[in-house]
């Protein structure tokens, strides 16, 4: 795998933050808890982070270990369904606390990879 899909990888996780943050921006907890298209929504990107992690190289895992793959890679197996009773504190904590690092780490990565070529 090259430099170049290790940073189109890079992207779509940053784009999938970026899209959980417009999702959720304004909403406190109460407010996400009753919108059952944001949940679907948020976790439909969750997804996608954690397949987008599994794709990077190894070469560039090996590198950026500030980047906790093994998270990453677990949300691509998270599900949603309005029927089930998904953990709403855990899905809310990981929009609040970790997506925000998780944004700046994959960004510091992606200057990284930029500076590298």
């Amino acid at each position: 795998m090259t430099r170049e899909e290790d940073q189109i990888h890079l992207n779509n996780i940053a784009n999938c933050i970026q899209e959980i943050e417009a999702y959720t921006e304004g909403m406190d907890f109460n407010n996400f808890v009753q919108e059952e298209e944001v949940k679907a929504s948020v976790v439909q990107n969750l997804q996608m982070i954690g397949e987008a992690a599994t794709l990077l190289s190894d070469e560039f895992k090996e590198q950026f270990t500030a980047i906790e793959l093994d998270t990453l890679d677990g949300l691509r197996n998270a599900h949603y369904n309005d029927e089930m009773e998904i953990d709403h504190h855990s899905l809310w904590g990981i929009i609040q606390n970790d997506l925000p690092l998780i944004r700046d780490i994959v960004g510091t990565a992606s200057e990284q990879l930029d500076n590298e070529e």
